[in-house]
């Protein structure tokens, strides 16, 4: 949820817990002021001031809004999934993290490759690698690229016993060379 959609959330709450004191004390008699001839007062004054419509058509998009992001939840969250294997003393389920934990402590070693970002797709008990990263100028793209898959599908596959059916690797970047400092 967003900044906006969390002061949305906090104004209509404010509202709704307004009306809510309203709601449970009026039975009471606490409220003098709205009485039902200062209500009907209140509501005359409101009659042709399209302000107040506003406002009303206001809350109601909010409250669309908020109705929606109820409903959509949040699909930034990646889902995690497992890598099922069976042995024979059970069940052994490696999740998704776990997999992009494996690829980062690879990708991190490898020189000429920065900012790596990773995702793991398990599908059917397979497993599909993506990464995308910005390189070195100084480095052979190609070359370079194809090591680090190499040395991931080594990795992983060593740790997890699970065949690593594709990497895919994106170059978005080239960065700034590293310069020495003296």
């Amino acid at each position: 949820m967003n900044f906006i959609d969390r002061i949305i959330l906090t104004i209509c709450s404010i509202c709704l817990a307004i009306l809510s004191i309203i709601i449970v004390l009026f039975p009471l008699g606490q409220f003098d002021f709205l009485s039902i001839s200062n209500i009907s007062g209140i509501l005359k004054t409101i009659e042709g001031n399209y302000l107040y419509s506003g406002i009303g058509l206001a809350f109601l998009l909010a409250s669309i809004r908020l109705i929606i992001l109820g409903l959509k939840g949040d699909k930034d969250k990646t889902r995690i999934t497992y890598l099922v294997q069976r042995s024979d003393y059970g069940e052994i389920n490696i999740s998704s993290d776990t997999i992009v934990g494996l690829v980062e402590s690879v990708s991190s070693k490898f020189t000429g490759v920065r900012n790596i970002k990773t995702k793991v797709d398990i599908l059917e008990g397979q497993l599909y690698i993506h990464l995308k990263g910005e390189v070195s100028p100084e480095i052979n793209i190609t070359e370079t690229t194809k090591e680090l898959q190499s040395k991931v599908k080594e990795h992983v596959e060593k740790c997890t016993g699970v065949n690593v059916n594709e990497i895919k690797v994106v170059i978005s970047n080239v960065t700034e060379p590293i310069r020495n400092v003296k």
